[in-house]
């Protein structure tokens, strides 16, 4: 049986296909909330590209307790949502879906799509954090063994978590370029480094994932919100490299490290050390996403 939805205003009847399209066209009720936001600078809503990895999840997780709701709650009703968003307290916040985040009527709103893909509305403040590379894919072979708690939404699925099954030089091989090289395929679609130092630069917000309680403070301070450093789906324990292993990631991830150079460049870095001077094939750093 076909059910229709009736469009009072207009009089007609809608299948189940063009009921949704008008749902998000009319976007009730977070087009009427969106249009209260005011942000220092004029900007109207926040956005975050998301590299795995990086901190983000933390950073996720801050703006969604700003409802004063758990964040992984509010997670949760995202994950499972028709459209991937909800509101907490006064702020609307949305993930993942493309046209959501275009439209703009959100307050915070983050995906892992790259931004050569991802088009944004005027006014959104932009987010990004990046570290160090090595780092980060270490982080990520060790988040793959490891796995999420089963309990928490959006887990990483069985699918990805095999390509670290066979251990971490097979995991360099079976890893696409865009995911080994992420922090630069993220802001350039060519892996071009000077297009994505130019992309990083346009955000409206840069820190590395090593300073992050400063670049949280720096950020709360230029939004004027409550917002704190936290610490999400942290893994503990780092697999240990051999050297050769990690001279041919170190080798490999050769790209991104011109990009961190060329960030430094224009002043973006880590504050007070040249990082990679780095870990070494056996050090320890925190695992974080």
């Amino acid at each position: 049986m076909l059910v229709l939805f009736r469009d009072a205003d207009r009089g007609r009847d809608m299948s189940g296909p063009l009921r949704r399209r008008w749902e998000l066209y009319a976007d009730p009720p977070y087009r009427k909330l969106s249009r209260t936001y005011r942000l220092p600078d004029g900007y109207r809503r926040i956005y975050c590209y998301h590299i795995r990895k990086t901190g983000g999840t933390s950073l996720n997780h801050g703006f969604m307790s700003l409802g004063h709701e758990d964040p992984l709650e509010v997670q949760r009703r995202i994950s499972e949502s028709q459209d991937n968003r909800t509101i907490t307290g006064d702020y609307a916040i949305t993930a993942f879906r493309r046209e959501n985040l275009t439209r703009g009527h959100y307050f915070y709103g983050w995906a892992h799509r790259p931004a050569h893909v991802q088009t944004l509305p005027p006014k959104t403040f932009t987010i990004t954090i990046l570290r160090d590379p090595v780092d980060r894919v270490r982080s990520y072979f060790d988040y793959l063994v490891v796995g999420d708690d089963p309990n928490v939404p959006d887990r990483v699925p069985d699918h990805e978590r095999r390509m670290a099954s066979g251990g971490f030089a097979d995991f360099l091989n079976r890893l696409p370029e865009r995911d080994l090289l992420r922090q630069l395929y993220m802001f350039s679609a060519a892996f071009d480094v000077s297009e994505a130092a130019e992309r990083i630069l346009t955000c409206s917000h840069i820190h590395f994932l090593e300073d992050n309680e400063l670049g949280v403070a720096a950020l709360a301070q230029r939004l004027e919100l409550p917002l704190v450093a936290r610490r999400e789906r942290v893994t503990g324990a780092r697999t240990p490299l051999g050297v050769a292993e990690y001279e041919r990631l170190r080798a490999l991830l050769d790209p991104e490290y011109e990009l961190l150079s060329r960030l430094r460049e224009a002043g973006i870095g880590v504050a007070g050390r040249d990082r990679h001077q780095g870990q070494g094939a056996g050090g320890q750093t925190v695992d974080e996403e």
